[in-house]
């Protein structure tokens, strides 16, 4: 019978070494052997003589802080050998830690958290429990699907507005492709999601009509630093949060041409828009106001119950947000013969694909001009 061959337990990639100095502790460090290349990492703790029970004590607690950050290093290292990155590991956070982990770093970059926090609060009433790397395609169409169908907190909508879920879904994205950049998950999940699976066959991009914006000039609203923003985007179409943070520093004026200059909060993109009188109109006084005061102190996000009164008031069937009056400006001013170009100049975009939408509302509008001939002759 031949002899048992001895077996050799396999070299670990990492080992916790000693260096001794002149005062008589010893530094720690890691022998590090990957790839064919061996690396030194100092770890910065110290190991004292053992004179006392306290040292003692000192030296365990040290040598167990040392042999985790060890372990960790064998864990990283293992799972790059396996073809996984070092922070695969870290994708087992729930899903709604990652999160608030992606809006600490908006609110880093000085960024708007008002959205995101909404966004986590409707993750945690949906699936509170579903880590990073469990998010996939059919988690966020059932999220989306939960948008969609959830009764909104303004008690004049039977369902929360698509732009709402728009934002809400935008998010989820960002979020996720953070996660691709973090090397947390090696792609995202939200590949192949569009907005034409909110959108939906009933999706339309409102806007006012020149009538219709003379009747809402026409009629009172609880809330006329409301109606104010919502006419002055009408003629101007900056965003809603634009306006918000619009102050009197942000507007220029020479003789009788006034120009806002802002760098936009959606796209970081500068803006130079000239003001018509028409939008001049329903800004309010300065008066004592700084250059640092805000134009439209007011304002605030919950203003949907307010525009959707006026609405009915002024006897708008229509399903209109504050965003309706962006639209209604980019339509205006292409009914109004201004290019293309132009438009999209005023609105700041940043490619005329997106000013190229309303062009085809402003088309469709003239193809059933042409009709009415049929009726005629």
């Amino acid at each position: 019978m031949g002899r048992a061959k001895k077996q050799t337990a396999a070299k670990e990639p990492v080992r916790l070494r000693e260096q001794v100095l002149a005062d008589g502790r010893r530094s720690l460090y890691l022998d590090i052997y990957y790839n064919g290349k061996r690396s030194y990492k100092f770890l910065k703790k110290y190991l004292v003589p053992e004179t006392d029970a306290a040292s003692k004590i000192a030296n365990s607690n040290t040598l167990a802080e040392a042999n985790a950050i060890k372990s960790e290093m064998i864990y990283d290292l293992t799972n790059k050998i396996a073809g996984i990155h070092e922070n695969s590991h870290k994708a087992k956070m729930l899903f709604t830690d990652w999160m608030e982990r992606y809006r600490a770093d908006v609110v880093n970059r000085n960024g708007d958290e008002h959205w995101i926090k909404r966004v986590i609060s409707e993750l945690k009433e949906y699936r509170p429990d579903v880590t990073l790397a469990e998010v996939n395609k059919e988690f966020i169409l059932g999220f989306m699907d939960r948008l969609l169908s959830r009764k909104p907190m303004n008690r004049h909508r039977d369902n929360l507005a698509k732009g709402t879920v728009f934002i809400f879904m935008d998010y989820i994205r960002a979020a996720l492709n953070f996660a691709v950049k973090e090397k947390l998950i090696p792609t995202s999940p939200y590949k192949g999601i569009s907005r034409d699976m909110v959108r939906g066959s009933q999706f339309k991009r409102e806007y006012l009509t020149v009538p219709e914006v003379k009747k809402l000039i026409e009629t009172p609203c609880r809330r006329p630093d409301i109606k104010a923003a919502f006419l002055f985007s009408c003629f101007c179409g900056l965003r809603i949060k634009d306006v918000m943070d619009l102050c009197w520093k942000n507007i220029a004026r020479n003789g009788d041409n006034w120009q806002v200059e802002i760098i936009q909060f959606k796209t970081k993109v500068p803006l130079f828009l000239p003001l018509n009188m028409s939008a001049r109109k329903w800004l309010p006084e300065q008066g004592e106001a700084s250059p640092d005061d805000r134009c439209f102190p007011l304002l605030s996000y919950y203003y949907h119950d307010a525009i959707t009164s006026w609405m009915e008031k002024a006897g708008i069937d229509k399903p209109v947000t504050y965003h309706t009056s962006r639209h209604t400006f980019a339509t205006l001013c292409l009914t109004a013969g201004i290019d293309i170009y132009t438009t999209s100049q005023l609105l700041g975009h940043t490619t005329i694909r997106h000013t190229q939408r309303y062009a085809r509302i402003i088309n469709s509008k003239k193809d059933d001009a042409v009709s009415l001939l049929n009726d005629i002759f």
